[in-house]
């Protein structure tokens, strides 16, 4: 199949930070200035003059927390390095001890909020939501409390978190998808699911694409955090709608996406300030509101499948016009549009939608796959497009492969804005990608190093588009201009992964050779055998404060509590 490879550029709308180009910086006009994530950024670009300064500060970080506040007092951070200089507090405020085994509900803990006001945990029968609110422990001694080991009734689940409620949200035939939360900051709103079991032996039905399951109730519930009340929901029946860690979903500032995989149809709700869930758009077999009336109007009603969707049809007239100005001759281009398009048409009428994401109010992030891909991870290594959709217009401005080495560029530099979200909290603004940490770039080199071939490596970054919304930890823990460690035994991305025998590191940039902190999931017995074993891990945003939870088939969860004691 050929590239279409677009000449009409991401959309520039004002608002949106993908209008910046490169050019635009004039410290380098290939890659955008980046923004100031660590204080390595701020020290690179110290004047001579504060070379003064910039020694008292090293003498300063002598590893005291109280050296640091002295700092803090009579040397002021360079013009937007406030938070920068803060986070480096972190360096000294680590979870320093641990409680293993620690005595707490059977519950599936899911994560905290962005604005770490709440941990979120399910029901192990997954018919319930439980929702704490963090507290910090605190006990008293008579004499010295560094000396003593902590009281028996400290060590207790209740001695951190206090459990604000409890609700039931899924009925008896219907499960809670604990990988599934989105959250609102701005009215501590949560978005949770529920549905049924899936059925891969779903009935033919008129509009739904052959191959995909069905599930015959999907139900979406907006809850409010702070006292549990159900303030709507939305019901999809007989769709697939995918839940696995928030896929099928996209929260954009009071917006949501999602994406019915089994009618090809995106479903566009908006969050109101009262609590209710509004469709006000819907992108599938016709894009604007008033298409279906306009084609019953003049008798054009189709039956059956006489008509693409009208998503599909906006795919096939950009790729159409894209191929048709690529042959300036009047007399190749016929044999052009054959070589090019209507040799490959029947591959571009199958592609399905798999994933989309907001990239502002008005333009969606859309992945084009195989229907032959199946419901399954190996998706990820098929064939795919990725178009920019205007909701608006309803017209695609820009369509490329997951080979594009244009489109990965721009992903490389700028990163940030394909998850960038208004309403985000400050703390997840300080994520470590790659345009905003010098640090970044080492660990994406060492990824390049090992892919076979260049085009391998694009695919493989490119796997991850469209963005999966809340998928990482703002914790500072994982700066990477503070700490290192190794992302395949730990990362901020939320994913289980396979548990190991021996302590995760968490070393300081600024001295290599110091270990700041460890975390080391499961018991304290020592090394054991870690063959079935999963292990998760919530860091609070800003607490020095996490859990480890380990995972067993047939055993029951091992939740660790790391704090700074």
């Amino acid at each position: 199949m050929p590239t279409p490879q677009a000449k009409i550029p991401f959309p520039r709308p004002s608002s949106h930070p993908l209008t910046s180009t490169p050019a635009a910086n004039s410290s380098n006009p290939r890659r955008p200035t980046p923004t100031l994530s660590g204080a390595c950024a701020s020290d690179a670009s110290a004047p001579a003059s504060a070379t003064g300064g910039a020694v008292m500060v090293g003498f300063f970080r002598s590893g005291n927390l109280a050296s640091r506040v002295f700092d803090r007092q009579f040397l002021s951070p360079r013009p937007g390095a406030t938070v920068n200089t803060v986070r480096q507090f972190y360096e000294n405020l680590v979870p320093s001890y641990t409680i293993y085994g620690i005595d707490c509900p059977d519950y599936s803990f899911r994560k905290f909020t962005d604005d770490g006001k709440y941990l979120v945990a399910f029901s192990r029968n997954h018919q319930d939501l439980i929702v704490y609110r963090p507290i910090w422990l605190t006990f008293s001694c008579h004499e010295e409390c560094d000396s003593h080991d902590l009281p028996a009734n400290a060590e207790r689940f209740d001695s951190f978190f206090k459990q604000l409620y409890s609700i039931s949200l899924a009925s008896s035939n219907e499960y809670i998808c604990e990988d599934f939360f989105l959250y609102m900051e701005c009215h501590q709103y949560g978005l949770f699911a529920t549905s049924t079991a899936r059925s891969n032996e779903s009935s033919v039905t008129e509009g739904a694409i052959h191959g995909v399951p069905s599930i015959e109730k999907i139900t979406f519930y907006l809850v409010r955090l702070e006292d549990g009340a159900i303030l709507d929901e939305k019901a999809f029946c007989n769709d697939f709608i995918n839940l696995a860690h928030s896929i099928g979903a996209y929260l954009y500032e009071d917006l949501v996406c999602i994406v019915s995989l089994r009618y090809q149809t995106i479903h566009v709700l908006q969050i109101r300030d009262s609590g209710s869930l509004v469709e006000v758009r819907r992108i599938g077999a016709f894009c604007r509101e008033d298409d279906e009336l306009f084609l019953y109007s003049h008798g054009q009603a189709a039956q059956g499948s006489s008509f693409l969707p009208g998503i599909k049809q906006r795919l096939l007239s950009f790729i159409f016009r894209k191929t048709w100005n690529e042959e300036p001759d009047q007399a190749l281009r016929v044999q052009h549009l054959k070589k090019k398009f209507y040799f490959h048409f029947q591959d571009y009428v199958d592609l399905i939608i798999w994933k989309v994401q907001f990239l502002d109010r008005h333009h969606l992030f859309i992945k084009f796959g195989s229907v032959n891909g199946r419901v399954t991870r190996s998706t990820d290594q098929n064939l795919a497009f990725f178009a920019v959709y205007n909701m608006e217009t309803t017209e695609i401005v820009s369509l490329y492969q997951n080979s594009s080495e244009e489109l990965y560029s721009l992903f490389e530099h700028y990163y940030d804005h394909f998850h960038a979200n208004p309403q985000n909290s400050l703390h997840e603004k300080f994520i470590s990608s790659n345009p905003n940490s010098v640090h970044a770039p080492d660990q994406l080199r060492t990824i390049k190093s090992k892919a076979s071939s260049p085009s391998q490596f694009v695919k493989k970054m490119m796997a991850s588009l469209p963005y999966t919304c809340q998928s990482q930890s703002p914790s500072p823990y994982f700066d990477l201009s503070i700490f290192r460690y190794d992302e395949k035994l730990f990362s901020a991305i939320d994913r289980h992964r396979h548990c190991t025998e021996y302590p995760i590191k968490f070393i300081s940039v600024r001295q290599p050779n110091v270990v700041k902190f460890k975390i080391k999931p499961g018991s304290d017995s020592g090394a054991s055998d870690s063959r079935g074993k999963r292990i998760s891990s919530l860091f609070h945003p800003f607490f020095p404060l996490a859990l480890s939870i380990q995972q067993t088939n047939m055993q029951p969860t091992v939740v660790n509590v790391h704090f700074r004691r």
